[in-house]
């Protein structure tokens, strides 16, 4: 019986080699097998040798994926002096590698050794979470300048008790060319100057220094920031003269000094010289003296917010260069003469708001190109004669301001153009203004009978005796007259 099958199966085996034995093909193979068997042999070798190197090679990269020791002893000094309630080494053993939001580390491109990048503490809103500030939080000078590769330093809303006050410390100086952004905003203890080392910070793009106690003056230093876009230093208490050398900063397209204290003139060259100036905002401080008529180097300026000071003089004609600008505020200054025609040339304004201010005679009949304009305040000045009818054909005119000035003559806007302004057409407080009887009372008095633009068949809105006192009884004098006649029969009648 095996026997049997053994001859079958060499019988089988016979019949499939027979093909290879009578072929070319069939014997090229039984030729090349050998070769073919050495080849696979040591490709395989190779691939697990490949495999081998390049597990060793990724576990050394990843090994080498370590913070740097000074950065790390630096943070970690930092993070207890920001807060001490929380026990950062035990949450964070090393914070480059998963620690909290706020803290940023990147691998140096040669070596991989992770450096801190970023820095922001506080709080900023309840839906960002970054690491929060103690109470008698400080900033250790030391550590803040070992740090070699930071881009960002920032505290929001972090020095917030004013009864233990922190400063800026000038080591922040030190942290070199690296450093494109540093902010401190909304901090009340955060008090006094603007440390001069800041100048140093060389490579420094924005430097943002709102709503905080900060005072003393700008330091000159700051001019040789020549890299800065941005420059806020806005609601703090500054004093002093704004620094001459700020002009040199070319690169800049906010500058905002708004509610501080300073004092002295409008430097001459912020009049020129920042092409790619989009916001300059000077408000509410106490500048005085006269604009320069020097406002013909700035092609991107859009905002212009000079309200709120002490300005004196008159409007520079040159304004009306400023081609881009939409928002020019110079209210509330003691600016005065005639508003000159060339604001008719800004024909990109949106708001323009000259109340407030000593302004004289009549308003310029240009304003008519002013195709953009959404708001003219031209409230508590001296301006004389009619309104220009023109102003109603305004297209987006949504707020139209005369109250308190020396106009006169009757209204000249069409019913439609008062009723869809309402409320937001205010021309009170101009004596010598009357509105047409089918219109309501606007707080001026109605046009007399012999006006051309008065409709005597038409119901005045407001009855005479209600909008003119002089018209019609005063009721009051009989009160007063019936109670002496009824005090003097009362006596009559105890005698």
């Amino acid at each position: 019986m095996a026997q049997r099958t053994r001859h079958k199966l060499h019988r089988q085996l016979q019949l499939f080699l027979s093909p290879l034995n009578s072929s070319r093909d069939g014997l090229l193979f039984l030729l090349l097998r050998p070769f073919f068997s050495s080849f696979f042999r040591g490709l395989l070798g190779f691939s697990f040798f490949f495999v081998f190197f390049w597990t060793l090679f990724v576990a050394g990269a990843v090994e080498a994926q370590e913070t740097n020791p000074v950065d790390k002893q630096a943070l970690f000094e930092l993070m207890y002096s920001i807060n001490y309630e929380n026990d950062w080494l035990s949450y964070y053993p090393d914070p480059c590698m998963g620690g909290p939001q706020g803290i940023v580390c990147e691998p140096d491109a040669v070596t991989g050794v992770y450096y801190v990048t970023q820095l922001e503490f506080g709080f900023i809103s309840p839906i960002t979470s970054i690491i929060p500030c103690s109470n008698n939080a400080t900033i250790p000078p030391a550590s803040i300048a070992k740090f070699t590769h930071l881009d960002t330093v920032a505290f929001y809303n972090c020095f917030m008790d004013t009864n233990n006050t922190v400063t800026i410390p000038s080591e922040i100086g030190q942290l070199g060319p690296t450093l494109r952004l540093l902010s401190f905003t909304g901090n009340t203890g955060l008090v006094g100057g603007i440390p001069p080392e800041l100048g140093a910070l060389t490579g420094l793009k924005r430097l943002v220094l709102v709503e905080n106690g900060l005072q003393e003056s700008i330091p000159q230093e700051l001019g040789n920031l020549t890299s800065l876009t941005q420059l806020d230093v806005s609601h703090n208490s500054l004093t002093g003269q704004i620094p001459g050398s700020l002009a040199g900063l070319r690169n800049l397209v906010n500058l905002d000094m708004r509610y501080n204290r300073l004092d002295g003139v409008f430097p001459l060259a912020f009049g020129s010289g920042f092409p790619a100036l989009q916001r300059l905002a000077l408000s509410y401080n106490q500048l005085q003296g006269s604009l320069p008529d020097m406002f013909t180097d700035l092609p991107a300026l859009s905002l212009l917010d000079l309200s709120f000071n002490n300005f004196s003089g008159t409007l520079p004609p040159t304004l009306g260069s400023l081609s881009n600008l939409q928002d020019l505020f110079l209210s509330a200054n003691g600016i005065g003469g005639e508003i000159p025609s060339s604001l008719g040339a800004l024909q990109n304004l949106v708001i323009l708001d000259l109340s407030w201010s000593n302004y004289s005679g009549t308003i310029p009949s240009s304003f008519k190109n002013l195709q953009n304009l959404r708001y003219l305040g031209l409230s508590n000045n001296r301006l004389t004669g009619t309104i220009p009818a023109s102003l109603a054909s305004l297209p987006y005119i949504f707020t139209l301001n005369l109250e308190a000035n020396d106009l006169s003559g009757p209204l000249p806007f069409p019913i439609s153009f008062v009723q869809k302004m309402g409320q937001n057409l205010v021309v009170r407080g101009n004596p010598g203004l009357c509105y047409n009887s089918q219109m309501v009372n606007m707080g001026v008095e109605p046009c007399s009978n012999n006006s051309s633009l008065t409709n005597a068949s038409a119901p005045s809105s407001v009855s005479p005796s209600a909008s003119s006192p002089q018209h019609g009884r005063n009721p009051s004098i009989f009160l007063t007259l019936a109670f002496l006649i009824s005090f003097l029969y009362t006596v009559l009648c105890i005698l």
